[in-house]
Order: structure tokens, then sequence, then C-alpha cells
């Protein structure tokens, strides 16, 4: 009976202290929303600074939307738009419900309006959220991801504010390994390279189950490849992750940007094989359009960097092959597979064939006109004028509206002409012209950066 009692006191004396509490809170909002009235720049900063601790005591009280409201506002009024824009995401994701909907919308007009115009887009879609998390924890990571990647310039010290809030305010949070990680790329972003060093090393070594293993050591030799242009320490880390997690998702891209390091360094040797290495286990995995790009990328590494013209054909082919239902991917690669017979090879035949191949593949196609002519030409070119009129004539009757149609009318009367004076020579017997392989003028290298991937979780196969 008497613990009853005591249970009971101690609990009446929780309540009133909370109440308590929560009325010194709603009294300190009030107090700031009348001293925010002004027009004092100073004071209105430190208003905002006061907010920030406000609500990180806060946070759960009804009042804290208000607060958020009032801050963002406070923002907007002393023009510091990304801070103002990190807040009013916040608010959406903290309160996707609230009261203060129509207000917010409208301060976020106002802010996108005062952002650099390339960047719009992209600031309004993440702020037509259509769905957020239940739980507050994860409603609260998802906003610190969606402003991460968004990697507005002028955020990084409310962002970083925000990440010591979320570490504070949910200290046991399951995935706080990925939120470490995507605070070292804040960091990464602006040129903090040895705390985002620090960040991506803090997950590996303290977070001994983390499924972020593969992705930290991956992560930082893209640093110090990219932006510490530490070579040695770079390929230090790739190799890490090819040896220490072979079955890992981060192989595939471990190896596309030890290419991109290689290619850096002028080891265009090293670059290829790496790359086509990265291209094989993306197919493999089923990331086709990365496979794609792989692909391009060894081919543009055979042709300007090896001058292994035979090289980039065949890989520019295998490709073709391999993506032969896509059509923009097939006739792309078709297409710049004919650019390098016709500029590199001078090789005509070959340059026809690859046109040829598209014309089969997609009669239809948007594009199909341009391979059209192009065969028509090439097969002038070669003499073969029965062909090129053929071609001419197939494509003025199938696309008579295309502008390719109108050119090959133009080029009819050639063809025909010569038709008329000689008989035109078979494909055996056909003389193809050659001419001295122009080799192209050295360009200063550029160092590439890195891609910035989304973390890629490791599965063990």
């Amino acid at each position: 009976m008497k613990n009853t009692k005591y249970i009971l006191l101690i609990s009446a004396i929780l309540f009133c202290s909370a109440n308590i509490f929560a009325q010194s809170a709603a009294t300190e909002l009030t107090f700031y929303k009348k001293q925010s009235q002004g027009e004092d720049k100073k004071l209105l900063e430190s208003i905002d600074n006061q907010l920030g601790a406000w609500l990180d005591k806060n946070y759960a009280l009804p009042g804290a939307d208000d607060a958020l409201i009032l801050k963002a506002s406070i923002e907007v009024r002393t023009k510091k738009y990304p801070a103002a824009y990190i807040t009013l995401l916040r608010q959406k994701y903290e309160f996707p419900n609230s009261a203060n909907a129509q207000q917010a919308a409208s301060l976020m007009n106002t802010v996108i309006e005062n952002m650099p115009k390339s960047t719009r887009e992209n600031l309004k879609k993440a702020y037509a959220l259509k769905s957020v998390p239940k739980n507050s924890d994860d409603r609260m990571a998802e906003f610190l991801s969606s402003a991460t990647q968004l990697e507005i310039k002028g955020s990084y010290e409310p962002l970083n504010a925000e990440y010591r809030s979320f570490f504070a305010r949910f200290p046991t949070y399951e995935n706080k390994d990925k939120m470490e990680l995507m605070l070292g790329d804040l960091e990464r972003f602006n040129k903090n390279y040895q705390a985002a060093v620090m960040q991506y090393k803090k997950v590996y070594d303290i977070y001994p189950s983390t499924k972020y293993k593969a992705a930290s050591l991956r992560m930082l030799g893209d640093i110090y490849a990219s932006e510490l242009r530490d070579y040695s320490q770079a390929a230090y880390y790739y190799n890490g992750v090819i040896k220490n997690f072979p079955n890992s998702i981060e192989i595939a891209t471990t190896y596309n940007h030890m290419a991109i390091m290689n290619d850096n360094q002028r080891d265009y040797v090293s670059a290829a094989e790496n790359i086509n290495k990265a291209a094989e286990i993306y197919l493999k995995n089923g990331q086709r359009e990365k496979s794609y790009d792989a692909f391009l990328y060894k081919a543009q590494l055979q042709e300007k960097k090896l001058k292994d013209y035979s090289g980039a054909v065949d890989t520019l082919n295998k490709a073709a092959q391999i993506f032969a239902k896509d059509e923009n991917k097939y006739i792309n690669c078709k297409f710049l597979a004919a650019d390098i017979y016709a500029r590199r090879l001078k090789d005509s035949y070959g340059e026809l064939k690859s046109y040829e191949d598209i014309i089969s593949a997609y009669p239809s196609s948007k594009q199909t006109p341009k391979a059209l002519y192009e065969a028509g030409m090439t097969a002038e070119n070669l003499d073969q004028y029965q062909k090129a009129k053929d071609l001419y004539q197939k494509l003025i009757v199938n696309h008579p509206a295309d502008d390719y149609a109108i050119k090959a009318q133009r080029r009819m009367a050639k063809v025909e002409k010569q038709l008329e004076s000689a008989p035109a020579p078979s494909a055996d017997t056909a003389k193809v012209k050659t001419q001295k392989v122009e080799q192209p003028a050295k360009q200063p290298k550029q160092p590439q950066e890195l891609e910035d991937d989304e973390y890629e979780i490791i599965e063990e196969l």
C-alpha cells in the first residue's frame, strides 16, 4: 500500500515537472516570437541561433513546429536561403501533417526563387514529399540523406548542426553507421577532406558488424584518388575492397574508380583492364546502365588513349550485341563504331556494315534515316552506285518527311549519272580509298573526378 502511494506521488511530481518544463519552453518561444518583430539583423541572427538550441531540447513539444517556421522565416529575412531550405525541409519531414503547411510552402517558394537557377528543379523535387517513414528517427535520417545528396552550396553549417542534433537525439539509431558515412560525404563536399577521411575510417573501425565496411574502404579510396591525389593510398584502399570483400556489390564500382585513377595516372592499359572488369561485374549484377557506360568508357580509352582502333570497334560491337534489345544503346554503339571505321581505320566496308546493322535491327527507328543516308554515302565512296541508289530510294519511300530524305533526293541525280555512264563495279572488286591516318594532337591531361555513388550494401554471396 505504501509502495503504491510512493509511486503515485513520484508520478505526480514528474507530471507537474513536465508541465512546468513545457510551460517554460512555451514561454521562451513566445519571447522569441515577440523579439523577432524588429529588423535588426544581428538580433535576428542571435534569435536564429537560440531557436536552434531551443529545438535541440524541445523537439518533441507541439511548439517545435512553430519554432521551425519562425526559424525559417528569420533565415529568409536575413537572406540565409540555404539555411532556410534546410530548416523548411526538416519541418516537412518532422511534421508531415503540419498545420503550418501553407505558410511553410510560401516560405519555400521564396527560398527557391532566391537559389541558383540550375538547382531549383532538384530543390523542388526534394521538397515535394509523397510519403515519409512512420518513425521520427527514420524520418530525420531520410531528411538528412535528402539534404546531403542535394549538395547545396552554403548549407554546410546548418546541415552539420542537424547531424549533431540527430546523433544526440537518436544515440542508438539502428543505421547510425550509414549516417556517419553521409556526414563524411557532407565534409567531402565542403572540401573538409581530412574530416571526411576520419568519418569513413570511423565507420570501418568502430562499427564491427556494419554492412558498409566495403563501402567505407571504397570511399576512402575515392577521396584519396580524386581530391587528395594520393594514388598509392587510394590503391591501398581499393585493393582492400577487392581482397577482403570479393563478393561485395562495391567490387564493380571499385574497379570503375580504379580505372579513372589509372586514367589520371596515364596508365591506360590498366585503366582499360579495370573498366572492363567493372563492365562485366555490373552486367552480372544486373546493373545494366552502369555496365553500358563502362563499355563506352573502355572503347573511349582504346580509341583515344591506346590508339587501339580495332579494339575499340570490337568493344562497341560487343556492347551492341549485349544491349541489342535496347534501341538507343544498340544504335549509339553502331554509330560510334562506324565513326571509328571511317576516321581511324579508313575501312569503308566496316563503316557500311555498321549502318546496315542499324537499318536491319531497327528499320522504324527515328535514327534509321540517318543510317540509310550515311550508308548511301559510304556506298558511293566504294563506287557501289546501285547499292547507294537502293539505299537512297528506301530512305525516300519509307521516310519521305525526314530531312535526310531531302538530302537523299539531291544525291540520287549524281548516282543515276554514274550508273548511266558505266556499270557499277561489284562489291568484290570495289576499290577502297585509303588515306593516311591522322594522329590527333595531344591534349593536356585533365584529372577526372570520381562519381559519388549512393551507398551500396554488401551482399555476401
